[in-house]
């Protein structure tokens, strides 16, 4: 299940998306997607689960298949196979030892929006997508988009 956090508010549209298209053909067949839901509190964290599937649905192993995460981000929600990614965010990342277990790796599930804010163009509300990338460099379709109001 997919969260946007402030007070980790519950948002199911990012893995819907991942779990729906996985790792596709990286043709965006979705129609326009500009009718989005605002959150009831502001965005500062985008947080997911990683896909257990492909878009053929066989199975994904997060760790051994995926790469990495593109995050998109557009003045309306109407992404495209034309938009450029503003940030890639690494699909396994190493875990410091802990507890005397030594360190391993964790599935990366959160971005922080901020950090890309100084690139943005002007305004107060932007939409943010991700695709997930596999090892093979096929892309996931967008998952569908998330309003990011900026301060």
């Amino acid at each position: 299940m997919a969260c946007i956090r402030t007070g980790n508010l519950l948002f199911l549209y990012i893995m819907l998306g991942v779990f729906l298209f996985g790792c596709g053909s990286g043709q965006d067949s979705s129609p326009a997607q500009s009718q989005v839901t605002p959150p009831s509190v502001p965005v500062t964290v985008l947080s997911w689960n990683p896909p257990s599937r492909y878009a053929d649905n066989s199975t994904l192993d997060p760790f051994r298949d995926l790469d990495h995460y593109e995050v998109y981000v557009r003045g309306d929600g109407n992404f495209t196979d034309a938009d450029l990614p503003m940030a890639t965010v690494a699909a396994v990342k190493d875990a410091p030892a802990a507890g005397g277990n030594p360190a391993g790796k964790v599935l990366e599930n959160e971005f922080i929006l901020n950090n890309i804010q100084p690139f943005i163009g002007p305004g107060t509300r932007h939409y943010v997508s991700l695709k997930a990338v596999g090892m093979d460099g096929q892309k996931s379709a967008f998952m569908p988009p998330v309003v990011w109001d900026t301060i």
